[in-house]
């Protein structure tokens, strides 16, 4: 008990939550493409529980406790309440970090473990986190305090050409974004496509193999988050820099699963944020559905003194 007060007392005074204005001018509260931005804040937080909070790689949020569960990619879990008034995100109260750890108890991994792609999942009368992994590439599970654990009603094993590191572009590019669906089970997608493959097409795999590609838009354009969407389709989250420009580009991307020719499927873009046009973006690599249209997205600062912790709400619109 002693070391919750302590905890709590010094989150007290290194947290806070800043307006961030994400959007041009032009753009503020209204609609663009087909998204709005609703709110966007910078996160500014020490430590929740001793563990340092920077990375975020990942979020996932429980409607039903009002909690966002984010990951960082050097192994930490961290849970927030969210607090929203009218379309805007008024608080972000920090609740629990832990470290991952296996079914022994062991700290997960001796050397950086890479954490990329979470989503929560129902585990019976429980909730579970599935967690992707890049250096590592695969899919493990976790509870809610970064328990590792096993269940038998979801397949988390992985096609052999993802289990490979030496089939993907390098070491930091393999398994980025990760989802749950009703269909397919578990849904991944490495942040460039695989060696060996055309470089215009991201694929989307499960546990049996591809179930899709879909078009890539830009050269250097990688994905870095996935969400499934109540018509059955997913969210994709991708990022593009160019360090030739010093810019950013975010593209949020819908992909229809079952409107495909030829194993690629239809997609759309919802919405292409350009840092050139005035969109002040960061590092986005997370991404999750919170109530009916309304999604947040998170940016990795990288633990990076210029970069921001950026945590943006948004409505889809089509």
């Amino acid at each position: 008990m002693r070391v919750v007060l302590i905890s709590a007392f010094l989150i007290s005074f290194v947290f806070a939550l800043k307006e961030h204005k994400i959007s041009p001018l032009d753009f503020i509260d209204k609609r663009f493409m087909d998204i709005k931005i609703l709110d966007s804040k910078i996160v500014e937080i020490d430590k929740i529980d001793g563990e340092k909070f920077y990375g975020i790689s990942a979020i996932s949020y429980d409607k039903n406790r009002d909690i966002l569960y984010a990951i960082s990619d050097r192994g930490r879990l961290f849970s927030l309440r969210v607090v929203t008034k009218n379309g805007k995100i008024t608080n972000l109260k920090p609740v629990s970090g832990y470290r991952f750890k296996d079914k022994n108890g062991k700290k997960f991994f001796k050397q950086k473990s890479d954490s990329e792609g979470m989503v929560l999942v129902d585990d019976g009368d429980k909730k579970s986190l599935l967690i992707s992994y890049e250096l590592y590439p695969k899919v493990l599970i976790f509870n809610t305090k970064g328990r590792e654990k096993s269940i038998k009603n979801i397949d988390l094993n992985l096609p052999e050409k993802l289990k490979n590191i030496r089939n993907y572009q390098g070491k930091n590019s393999a398994l980025e974004a990760l989802t749950y669906h009703k269909k397919y089970g578990i849904l991944t997608a490495s942040e460039f496509p695989l060696r060996g493959q055309k470089m215009g097409y991201h694929g989307v795999y499960n546990s049996d193999g591809e179930v899709c590609k879909f078009k890539k838009d830009f050269y250097d354009n990688g994905v870095t988050g996935f969400e499934s969407m109540h018509d059955g389709n997913i969210l994709v989250l991708q990022r593009s820099i160019s360090i030739q420009n010093f810019s950013f580009d975010i593209t949020l991307k819908k992909v229809y699963l079952e409107d495909k020719k030829d194993g690629v499927c239809r997609s759309k873009n919802l919405a292409v944020f350009k840092s050139l046009d005035g969109w002040s973006l960061d590092n986005f690599e997370g991404i999750s559905h919170y109530r009916d249209n309304i999604y947040f997205m998170i940016s990795d600062d990288n633990g990076n003194m210029f970069q921001k912790t950026i945590l943006t709400m948004f409505k889809i619109l089509d």
